[in-house]
C-alpha cells in the first residue's frame, strides 16, 4: 500500500499501515492486491480519528490460483518440445489470466530462445500487473532477445 499526498510518497508498507496523516486532508491510496491488481482510493483524514479502508478482489478478472497455476506448470513438464508446451500455454492464456511472476515461471519452462519469445505475445494481455511486465527481461539472456521483449510489451 502507498499513500500520497498530491504527488509526494508520505507512506508504503504492507498493511495496515500507519502515517501521520494532516487533519481535513486528502490522501490518494494506492493498493497492490495479492492477485497482482491495482486499487486506488482518495480519503480524507479526520483530526483524532483512525482510518481503516477496505479494498476487494472486486468481480474483473483474477490472476491464475496457486492450485490451478501448479496444475498447468506440471501439464506444462508433462509436455516433450516446447511446440507442444506453447500449445498447451495458448490453451491456458484463452481463459486465464496471469501476473507477472507466474507469467515468466511459464516462460522458464521453454528451452529455446526463438520459443521463449514467442511465449511474450501469448502471455501479455493477459498479465494483470503490467506496472511488473519489465520483469520478465531477466528471463532472456541475451540483450537482444531482452530488446525484442521490449518492443512486443510496448505494442
Amino acid at each position: 500500500m502507498q499513500a500520497f499526498d498530491g504527488p509526494a510518497l508520505v507512506a508504503a508498507d504492507t498493511a495496515p499501515v500507519a502515517f501521520d496523516a494532516l487533519p481535513d486532508h486528502y490522501y490518494r491510496m494506492v493498493f497492490q492486491l495479492p492477485s497482482g491488481g491495482m486499487r486506488e482510493k482518495k480519503v480524507q483524514a479526520r483530526a483524532g480519528e483512525l482510518l481503516n479502508v477496505r479494498v476487494s478482489e472486486g468481480k474483473g478478472p483474477q490472476a491464475m490460483n496457486d492450485k490451478d497455476f501448479r496444475t498447468l506448470r506440471t501439464a506444462l513438464d508433462r509436455e516433450a518440445g516446447d511446440a507442444a508446451k506453447l500449445a498447451v500455454m495458448r490453451t491456458a492464456a484463452a481463459n486465464a489470466f496471469f501476473t507477472t511472476a507466474q507469467a515468466g515461471q511459464l516462460i522458464d519452462r521453454l528451452v529455446y530462445r526463438d520459443d521463449k519469445l514467442a511465449a511474450v505475445p501469448i502471455l501479455k494481455d493477459r498479465i494483470l500487473d503490467k506496472q511488473n511486465a519489465w520483469q520478465l527481461y531477466q528471463h532472456f539472456t541475451y540483450r537482444e532477445d531482452k530488446m525484442k521483449v521490449q518492443e512486443m510489451l510496448e505494442h
